[in-house]
């Protein structure tokens, strides 16, 4: 059996946590309680040995030894002070919470695990995309293929994403953003008078709340005996991500008591154990702090508000809000006055920082009830409606919920049609929720935190069902890849600073140069002047928009080639979509459906 002993020498205060190093363990952990403490050692989740931090080995309400004489992947670890347990806040595993949505036993003190010393990244590189070309994918571990409909083996898991890669790449997105993927527990506990743990309250699916943010969630691993821990687990899928050409970026939520050595020590943890390739930082931290780490430049960092200028040049922190979202939701609808908010966010870009645009994101309606209810439905939650927004800027499009009436469900299909068409031509980088893409729904719950059921996971025969959504969804990212003028880098100006005779981007009406701004007015143009597309290059591009309930006629303004229709919302028989764009007969004028948009590209001399 082990012996395992302290050493004399070499222990470190710093960094926090464990680190497996050469053969030897380093243990630092905070702690203000006053007493003896000690590290006590399982195998099986039984202690076998336990071991008294020398008094010397302590700076301020820092606590440290250093470790040999055993193999730290056969072993866990729990921390007391006083007798009392103590948790490690640093920890790099957590044991014992293999399976999902267990009630922690009574009397029993947290456990955890050492990392692995040895992983092969072999050649693994970054994709390193450009906020340009960043499309975001965002998915809840477990919800993503829980569903029996997934199809996938290693139901709920990192492995469950992996097994979904060629789908992730059919549809075109860059970079997979995972909702909460660090140790959190789902089951809200509380201990009661006399020190037993219970439970309380619903299940915490989404995960926001108390966390081990440095380790990755044991119950969204793969099991059995031959399974590697979670940490190994987590490095394999971004490494796999990362040979697909995927990038990964966990989102870590930061309580209000978290410190702001605490989350840059976590930020740089992930960056440097894990690879990923940025983190969507949610909670409470200080951005100035995180924004100015050198050690943080250059990793795509998103937020809901940086508060801060950046450092260096290259731009690396992006705004993550949902101001797209709501502008978008109330123009497509049809609300007045929206045609301002519509240039604003089909032009920003995020100058310094960079934008995240989304129609629909974890908290609120999916795209598909944002068109089939006006109200949420969060019954199920059991909180008497009081939880969840009552801002959804939704529109059922003439009946609540599920219906068969044919011209509602049209109307709902060319509603998502205009939605994506926005989403995907819009400057900022597009979010598109996961499932969103074939018409996931959530049956009007618009608060699905405690959903671990159908109700909050993806149901893939929706795919099936609602193809022509895929397709259309697949087009308009193809769309936005295959045209640098609608991912601008350093965004658009809307001046002519190359002396074209235009500028890059320009407002018009129902007649070239004259937009019109009256409150009830719902029509718009913007030309995009391929000029301006620098290297890459790219033809005019006009977009025509008429979110009016009758047909308006644009005036179309000059370009060198000729007018070819990409893009029609509104034609059904063809899922609004053009592969090979079709040439207008009539280049002067266009009509244009209600509740439409139509995008027209110029192509230089082609005639019928």
């Amino acid at each position: 059996m082990d012996k395992i002993q302290i050493e004399a020498s070499g222990a470190r205060p710093f960094p926090l946590g464990t680190q497996v190093e050469n053969g030897y363990v380093h243990v630092a952990f905070v702690s203000e309680k006053e007493g003896t403490a000690r590290i006590h050692f399982y195998k099986k989740g039984k202690e076998v040995q336990n071991l008294v931090f020398p008094e010397a080995n302590r700076m301020g309400d820092v606590r440290y030894i250093r470790l040999s004489g055993f193999a730290p992947e056969e072993y866990e670890y729990s921390l007391s002070v006083d007798g009392k347990p103590v948790e490690d806040a640093y920890a790099r595993l957590v044991a014992g919470r293999e399976k999902w949505g267990e009630t922690q036993a009574e009397h029993v003190p947290v456990r955890y695990g050492f990392l692995s010393e040895a992983f092969d990244w072999e050649q693994d590189e970054r994709p390193g995309y450009s906020f340009e070309e960043t499309i975001l994918y965002r998915l809840h571990v477990r919800g993503f293929t829980k569903h029996a409909s997934s199809g996938v083996k290693n139901k709920g898991t990192f492995a469950g994403i992996l097994e979904k890669i060629p789908y992730l790449k059919e549809l075109g997105i860059t970079t997979v953003e995972l909702q909460l993927p660090d140790e959190f527990s789902e089951v809200p506990v509380c201990k009661g008078m006399s020190g037993h743990v219970r439970t309380e309250g619903k299940l915490n699916y989404w995960g926001y709340g108390p966390a081990c943010c440095f380790a990755p969630k044991s119950a969204y691993c793969v099991h059995g005996a031959s399974a590697k821990g979670a940490d190994i687990q987590f490095k394999a899928f971004v490494k796999e991500l990362h040979k697909n050409q995927l990038e990964v970026v966990p989102e870590l939520y930061f309580e209000q008591d978290a410190g702001t050595p605490y989350v840059l020590e976590c930020l740089r943890f992930w960056v440097q154990e894990y690879h990923v390739d940025g983190i969507h930082i949610s909670g409470t931290f200080d951005g100035k702090a995180v924004a100015e780490d050198p050690a943080l430049r250059g990793i795509k960092l998103f937020a809901g508000k940086w508060d801060c200028e950046p450092a260096g040049r290259k731009r690396y922190l992006s705004n993550y809000g949902d101001d797209f979202q709501t502008d978008m939701r109330k123009f497509i609808k049809g609300d007045e006055d929206q045609l301002r908010p519509l240039i604003y966010q089909m032009k920003e870009n995020g100058d310094a920082f960079g934008k995240v645009n989304y129609m629909a994101n974890t908290n609120g309606f999916t795209m598909m009830d944002m068109v089939s209810y006006d109200r949420k439905h969060n019954e199920a939650n059991g909180e008497n409606g009081k939880d969840g927004t009552d801002y959804n800027y939704s529109w059922n499009c003439g009946m609540e919920g599920p219906v068969r009436k044919r011209k509602v469900l049209e109307l709902r299909k060319k509603q998502l049609r205009n939605a994506w068409t926005l989403l995907m031509t819009a400057q900022g980088m597009p979010l598109i929720l996961a499932g969103d893409e074939f018409g996931n729904s959530q049956d009007g719950n618009n608060n699905a935190y405690c959903q671990d059921n159908p109700t909050g996971w993806v149901n893939w025969k929706r795919g099936q069902i609602n193809e022509e959504i895929l397709q259309f969804a697949r087009y308009m990212i193809q769309f936005r890849k295959a045209h640098p003028m609608l991912h601008a880098a350093g965004g658009l100006r809307g001046m002519d600073y190359r002396g074209t005779g235009s500028p890059d981007f320009s407002v018009h009406g129902e007649s070239p140069w004259y937009p019109q701004f009256e409150n009830y007015r719902r029509q718009l143009g913007l030309f995009y002047n391929g000029a301006y597309a620098g290297e890459k290059g790219d033809c005019d591009i006009y977009m025509i928009f008429n979110m009016h309930w009758e047909p308006h006629v644009f005036s179309l303004p000059h370009t060198d080639g000729k007018w070819h229709l990409a893009v029609h919302t509104a034609k059904e028989e063809c899922n609004g979509i053009f592969p090979e764009p079709e040439l207008l007969p009539e280049q002067a004028s266009y009509e244009l459906a209600p509740r439409s948009i139509a995008i027209l590209i110029s192509k230089e001399g082609q005639t019928e």
